[in-house]
This record gives C-alpha cells, structure tokens and sequence, in this order.
C-alpha cells in the first residue's frame, strides 16, 4: 500500500514550489508589465475547428512544444508520462499500453484495439505496435485527457495523443541534432525545408538515425537485452491552390530493431539458483533463449483544405497506412524452457477517410463530418511450451470497418457564455478468422533472423477453423457549458459519452472461447474545470475534477498455461481531480508542476480471478495503471551570458506516483498481502543544463534521465512459475549537439 509518509514527502515538495513560486512572485511585482515575464501562448488544434489558443479551449489538455519535447529529452510517447498528468505508458512485447486516469487496455493484440488512441496530423493510428515510433518532425504534441467520442471516434473512450507535424515554411531552414551518452547511445536528425526553386510549392524532409547499446544484462546466456536501432525518415509538400485551397500530401517511413522483449524481469522466486540470485536487481534478466523485435511503419497521408466561402471550410483527410513486424520472446522471464512466443509475419493494412465542414457564422461555430475506415490484419502467433510437450501455432486474420457521422457545434449565447452540443453515430463491424493448431513434441526452428522469425515445420494435430464476425454500434453524445469570466479566466463544464467496440481475443483457449468474444464497453464522463491566468500572464493555473461511470468494462486476465482473456467483466467509478502550474517569477525562470488524485475502483467485479489467488470478488478493488497520487515539479533557468555569447540555461524536474496494481487482486485478496504483481511508490529525477548562440545558430545540452538510476516496472503478468514484470529504462545521460540555419 501507498506509504503516508511518501505521499506526506511528496505533497510537501509540491507546496514547497508553490512556496517558492509565491514568494518570488511578491518580491518582483514591480515588474509586472515586463513582456518577457509573461507566459507564451500555446496554439492547439484540438477541436478540429482551427487553431484555438490553450487557455480558450475546454478540454482537458497537456501540450508539448517541439522545443520542450527536445530540451528534456522526450524521444516517444513513453517519455510524455512523467509530465502529464493521470498518464500512465507500459507495453506488452513491443505494443504499447496508453492508460489515462485509469482507462486503458493490456489486450493489444489483434482482434482488440486500444481504449486511449493516438492520431498523427489527425490520421488515426489503429495498431499499437505503431505507437513508440520516435517522434520526428514534430511541431507539438497534444494529450486529450477524457473519452473523446464525438470528434475523434473510434476508441478514445480514455483520451488520445495528437501529434502535429511541423508545416513546410517558405523559406529556406534547416537543422541538424546530433547525440551520443553513456550505453553507447547515438543518434542523429535532420531537417530541411522551404519553397521549391521559382514556386510557391513548399517542401520538407526529415530524417533520423538512434541506437544504443542492451540497457540489462541477461546472466543466463549473455544475450543481453532492450537495445536500440531505429532510422526514420519523414517527407511533405504543401501545393497552395490559389487563395482558398491548398493540398498537403505526408509521407513517412520507419524501423526499429529492438530487444524490447516482454514481462522479462522476475518478481518472485522460482527455486533456479541463477534465477532466484538477481531478484530485485533490475539491471539484470535471465532469460534462456533471446528477444527480438523489428518493426516497420510507414504510411502516406492525402490532405485537402478548401475555403467555400469565409468562415466556411472544408476538408478531406486520406490516411494509408502499413506495419509489418516480427517478435521473438521469452515468454517466460526465466531461465527455464517454459514458454517462447513468436509473431511472425505481423502484417497490418489499414485505410481511413475523413470529410468534414467547419463553419464560423456569426455566433456560432460547427464542425460536421463522416468518417470511414478499414482495417485488415495478420498476427501469426507460435507458441512453444516444453513444459507441457507441446506447441501452439495460430494464424487468426480480423477485418475491421468502421463508418461514424458526426456534428458538434458552439453556440455564443453571450459575450461570456456559450453551449457546446455534439453527436456521433459509430457502426463498426470486425471479421474474424482463425487457423488453430496443437501440436504435440513439437519444436520452433531457433533460427531468427532479423527480418523474420521463422517457425519450423511440425507435424499438425488437431486442427480447427474458426470464421465469425460481430457488429457493434453506439451514439457518442457531447454537452458542454462554457463561461469567460474574465478575460484570463474560463469555466467549463462537459458531459460525454466514450464507446470502445468488442472484439476477439487472440490468447482465448479453445474454440468456443474464440468465437465467443467480448461486447462493447461505454463510459459516461463528468467533468468541470477552470483555465486561467494571473499576474500579468506570469501564473498560469488550469484545475479538473471529473466522474466516470464505466459500464461493461473489458477486462483481460492472464491464466496458465499462456492464454489471455477478456470479458465485459465488470462496472467501475472513476473520480479524480488535476492541477496544472506553470509560472515565471523573474526573468529567465519558469517553473511547472502538476498533481493529480485518482480514486478509480471497479465498483462491480465479482468473477475475478488471478494464477496466484484463483477466484475472488474484486469489487472495491482499484482498476490497473491507475495510482492514487501522481505529481511533477520543475524549473528551468536561462541567463544572457556576458560579451555576447549567447546564453545558457539549467533546468530540473521530478515526478512522483503512489503503488501502482497490475491485476483486479492489488496487494491480495482475503487478508493476504504482499502480491508481487504492482509497483511501489516512486519517483524520478531528470536534469539537464545547455547553451545556446546568440542567434540561436548553435547549442549544446546535457540531458539525464533517472538520474537515481530508480529501478522499477511498468506492467506485469503471470502466465506461470511466478510473475514477471516490464522493467522501466535505466539511468541515461546524452550529451546534445544542434544546428540551425
């Protein structure tokens, strides 16, 4: 359980800063008029109405510029966690696991799809294989916190993750980021852009190279294990067709090779010496056979804007993408010959478009469209378990489409007051077919290459065919209320609907478990806030409190020997509240922090079950990836350096959370305590000091992450001798090098 005494520590550093924060604040109020002092304007585009400044818009959001996700450091989406609040960012075997005050889901597999999304220049991205590509190109990142059912659809019951690629400029730029840190870390970026020679067409291209070394040893083979060796490259034109219209066309391509592995750290004893010796050590695995991961991505976008009249625009957005993967895994975490788990060859298809009007008369602001996407997928999956003397060999195909109508729209009804009201009509239908074999002393080829793993050639026994499909559909309604009370001051309230479509599951036992998936799940969102800002723009405050009602909530639990199922197994209530901070005291010192309280529990879970506990009531208990207490506090201090060399800045910043729990059981069921699938309170620390020229030309920077080198998890499971856990990256320091023209 969450010690008082670290939550006690931890609220006491958060009042500290704001201390701090108030007392700088008193003793530099004649300087209240000075411009530099003030907070910069953050530009979203959210809504899908244009661009609205951040503080206008009433919807829970946290944005990243490109400048800030490069000064600390944030490679991918992972990296957001430690600074928003309520998000939480693990993996299952390379798929990512996006969880947002508590709304998430660890069946990522085919036939399922997950609760919190991410879109790319407003293309949604369907597999989670896809989402820890390195960020490239990128102008901001926006995190929608709550279900965002009626503009953005399919699935974003517990929010969704934007990312915004920067637009060509006209003229000519360009930029050239190089690093190296300690596990052999390098990479390097690039960036031109500008007009075509004697046009007016602007064109950009970007590109990036990163890789580092194992972050753990493995004692068992010495294959060590989550290295690094990803390219990317990134391209767009922008066509302007007269005054009115203009044509963007993005295309971009990615690979990553990595050991990312799965559940590959130990957290209880399994009676192997080597095994048992390295418990608690988290720099160090046992693994028996090696892990392999390559993943492609790439993909095109089409987008078409076009100005009817003023104030009245439409759009069309065609998205066309692809991943193509192989995964080797010790399934097991151990040293011992239990399970080993191959996808190969992942194949995913997959086409979305979107047509839609936005109109700005008079009082009155809407944003209407239809939506239509598909999607066909592959995952082959071998499974060996020398255990039990056999082998498992599935080739399920799934798939999906989904068509939605939608129209949302603001009304002004007074200088101060509008009303927001929005509904989307979603129907989505997904085909599922699956080959299934069992084999009996049946074995995998262990030759793996880094294209493809590839699976040997046993003797089938006892095959099925399964073919079945399932229709699902929903209304996702939007009512908000919106008061300006002052100029710097926006109260809010909105009431939504999140629905997230059924599926199948690719780790169900036996045919019927197969056939029969798992229903639709929907979410009822409560919530009111206020963004503000104070003193001149130099505090700016933005608080939520939300309620969710979460009916017939998908839940995946892991049972011997490997499988993985899920059922619309319970209800749950959600509470929580969300405060963000930044401010600027004196010249050339910003500071930020957050704290976030989340009270999220199944309100109606009578049939769980776990491998350590069997069958037990989990209602009352908290939902997974859900800690009570979350909080980041940081600051940055830039100073002019004299004789005109540019300047040079410092900045720090640490985030805390309380237990997370990996299972409906937390710390035990029925008086026992001490369940190993969960993750204690922590924190971590990052630093980084840096130097820019006086243009802006040239900069250095030294960024390190977990400077305390804090060992800790991000998930678990517990398919057999004991459970295991995803382990969080080590300590990383990278000395930074950037050009500019």
């Amino acid at each position: 359980m969450t010690s008082f005494k670290t939550i006690g520590v931890a609220r006491r550093t958060f009042s500290a800063a704001l201390l701090v924060t108030a007392s700088a604040f008193a003793m530099n109020t004649a300087l209240a008029q000075d411009s530099a002092l003030q907070l910069e304007e953050i530009i979203v585009t959210a809504t899908k109405t244009g661009a609205t400044a951040l503080q206008s818009t009433p919807l829970a959001i946290t944005a990243f510029s490109s400048e800030q996700l490069s000064s600390r450091g944030i490679a991918d989406v992972s990296d957001l966690a430690g600074y928003t609040p309520g998000l939480q960012v693990t993996d299952n075997t390379g798929y990512a696991q996006l969880y947002i005050r508590g709304i998430g889901s660890n069946n990522v597999f085919l036939g399922s799809d997950p609760s919190t999304t991410m879109h790319v220049d407003g293309v949604y991205i369907a597999r989670p294989l896809s989402y820890f590509s390195e960020f490239l190109d990128v102008e901001r990142v926006e995190v929608l916190r709550g279900p965002q059912g009626t503009l953005y659809g399919r699935n974003s019951v517990g929010g969704t993750v934007n990312i915004i690629s920067r637009a060509p400029s006209e003229e000519l730029t360009a930029e050239l980021q190089g690093y190296y840190g300690n596990y052999d870390a390098y990479g390097v970026k690039g960036y031109l852009s500008g007009a075509l020679p004697g046009t007016n067409i602007r064109a950009s291209l970007a590109f990036n190279h990163m890789a580092h070394d194992a972050y753990f040893e493995n004692v068992s083979t010495g294959n060590d294990i989550r290295d690094q060796d990803s390219i990317g490259f990134r391209t767009q034109v922008l066509v302007p067709l007269g005054d009115r219209a203009d044509v963007t066309l993005r295309l971009d391509y990615s690979k990553d090779k990595d050991a990312r592995g799965g559940y590959t750290k130990l957290l209880g004893p399994v009676g192997v010496p080597l095994d048992d010796s390295i418990l608690g050590d988290y720099s160090k695995v046992s693994l028996n056979s090696n892990n392999l991961s390559v993943v492609e991505n790439y993909g095109g976008a089409l987008e078409i804007n076009y100005e009817l009249a003023d104030g009245i625009t439409l759009k069309s957005l065609t998205g066309i993408r692809a991943v193509e993967a192989s995964l080797d895994v010790d399934a097991d975490g151990s040293s011992l010959a239990f399970f080993r788990t191959l996808f190969a060859p992942i194949i995913q298809r997959q086409y979305s478009e979107e047509l839609n009007l936005t109109a700005k008369i008079n009082a009155l602001t809407v944003v209407a469209g239809a939506y239509y996407f598909q999607e066909n997928n592959r995952e082959p999956l071998a499974l060996g378990i020398p255990a039990f003397g056999v082998s498992h060999f599935q080739k399920p195909r799934l798939k999906s489409e989904s068509y939605a109508v939608y129209i949302q729209g603001e009304y002004q009804i007074t200088d101060q007051i509008s009303a927001i009201a929005g509904l989307r009509y979603t129907d989505e239908t997904k085909d599922y077919y699956l080959d299934d074999f069992w084999t009996v002393s049946a074995t995998l080829d262990p030759v793996v290459d880094e294209a493809a793993p590839r699976i040997g050639a046993p003797a089938f026994s006892d095959p099925f065919i399964a073919d079945t499909s399932r229709g699902d559909n929903a209304w996702t309604p939007k009512f908000g209320l919106n008061f300006q009370a002052t100029e710097n001051a926006l109260i809010y309230g909105s009431i939504t609907r999140g629905f997230k479509s059924g599926g199948y599951d690719l780790g169900a036992a036996g045919l019927a478990n197969a056939l029969q998936g798992y229903g639709s799940e929907f979410l009822w969102a409560y919530e009111v806030g206020i963004k503000s800002d104070w003193l001149d723009n130099r505090l700016r405050a933005n608080l939520s409190a939300f309620y969710y009602d979460y009916n017939d909530l998908q839940v995946t639990l892991f049972t011997p020997p490997a499988n993985a199922v899920t059922d619309n197994a319970a209800d749950a209530k959600v509470k929580g509240i969300e405060l963000e901070l930044q401010a600027r005291p004196i010249q050339g010192l910003d500071l930020f922090g957050s704290v976030a309280y989340l009270d999220a529990y199944y309100s109606s879970y009578p049939g769980a079950t776990v491998t350590a506990f069997g069958p037990f009531d989990a209602s009352g208990q908290r939902l997974n990836n859900a800690p009570e207490w979350s909080l980041t506090v940081g600051a940055t201090y830039t100073v002019a350096l004299s004789n005109d060399l540019g300047s040079a800045y410092v900045g720090t910043d640490y985030s805390w959370q309380s237990a997370s729990y990996f299972t409906p059981a937390n710390d035990g069921v029925n008086g026992t305590t001490g369940y190993v699938e969960q993750q204690p309170s922590y924190g971590l620390w990052n630093a980084r000091i840096g130097w820019d020229s006086p243009t802006n030309t040239w900069g250095a920077a030294v960024i390190g992450r977990n400077l305390t080198d804090k060992g800790y998890v991000t998930g678990t499971a517990n398919f057999t001798v004991a459970p295991a856990g995803r382990v969080g990256d080590p300590r990383t320091v990278l000395f930074q090098l950037n050009y500019k023209y």
